[in-house]
């Protein structure tokens, strides 16, 4: 079996029609993460705006002490404690997501629970993930810093024209460079789940000589994402407008009575538009990231490198 882009970009597709009660696993854990956290904001809403009235408050005194100012900053900080775990359970959930991606990619035939695991696999992609998550925000910090260092220089130098150019040039030359940089990686999750070990950089060398098919094969699917969220955008709006979610997007400003509204898990339209957000992001989930696995499985065969399942 050869590579072949345009095929792998259509994985996603073929894993959900393989298996449709994969789909309806990753929905339910998608809903049960979406109305959770829905729960959760709705407990800060009331602190946040007594925390909006006392910094309102804090704008009228002429010069307010350092324990006032403190106080209001340790009041947010624990508005902010409230939701934070929030973070670590979504990281969770997209490990377990991926790997569950990689794996009904890589081994159709382990299809309990819809290929959702709670292991050593899904610590793996985790760990994975997070460092390389970790590379990309250095790399691409140090990248957009290099470029406004160099856009100051060439406008002390030579004027606003020339830190113009450079600024634009700059600005392109690090998005290829991130581009570069996330294909080049992009088969590290499925090499860490088929081969059950941590494999950060394992992917530089599977993607060698292969990065234009991959960068198309990535924008492939990134355009039939956005296809599936253009369509189901005609379903989701008019829900997102009963549950009062729009209404509070784009008109409520600081109302606080219109987001409880928004984010009232007692209230059907809200928990409707939940679900129907829930079943986007699980088919999301699955267009993204099972090309990525079936061009490892395609690579390693075209190859004739044994693949460890």
């Amino acid at each position: 079996m050869t590579f072949s882009a345009t095929d792998a970009a259509f994985e996603g597709f073929r894993l959900v029609r393989r298996n449709p009660l994969a789909l309806v696993a990753w929905t339910l854990l998608y809903a049960v993460l979406t109305l959770a956290t829905l729960f959760s904001l709705t407990g800060v809403v009331g602190r946040l705006e007594a925390w909006t009235e006392q910094a309102e408050a804090m704008e009228s005194v002429a010069e307010p002490t350092m324990q006032q100012v403190m106080a209001l900053m340790g009041s947010f900080s624990g508005i902010m404690l409230g939701v934070a775990w929030l973070l670590p359970v979504a990281l969770v959930v997209g490990a377990v997501l991926s790997a569950a991606v990689a794996r009904g990619t890589l081994a159709p035939s382990k299809d309990r629970f819809g290929y959702l695991r709670l292991g050593m696999d899904e610590v793996r992609v985790l760990a994975v993930t997070f460092v390389l998550g970790l590379i990309m925000t250095l790399v691409g910090a140090v990248a957009f810093v290099t470029v406004g260092v160099l856009t100051g220089v060439a406008k002390a130098g030579a004027g606003d024209g020339l830190a113009a150019i450079v600024a634009l040039v700059g600005i392109l030359g690090a998005l290829c460079l991130l581009i570069w940089l996330s294909v080049r990686l992009s088969l590290a999750v499925p090499i860490t789940v088929a081969e059950r070990r941590i494999a950060f950089f394992d992917s530089f060398r599977l993607t060698k000589g292969r990065f234009w098919p991959l960068l198309g094969m990535a924008v492939l699917a990134i355009v039939m994402v956005l296809l599936v969220q253009l369509l189901s955008s005609i379903v989701s709006m008019p829900l997102a407008v009963m549950s009062g979610l729009e209404s509070w997007s784009f008109g409520s400003g600081q109302d606080a009575e219109a987001v409880r509204e928004a984010l009232d898990v007692t209230n059907p339209w809200v928990i409707a538009n939940a679900l129907v957000e829930a079943i986007v992001s699980a088919l999301t989930v699955g267009i993204l990231y099972a090309p990525f696995a079936a061009a490892y499985r395609d690579i390693v065969a075209a190859s004739n490198r044994p693949q460890v399942t």
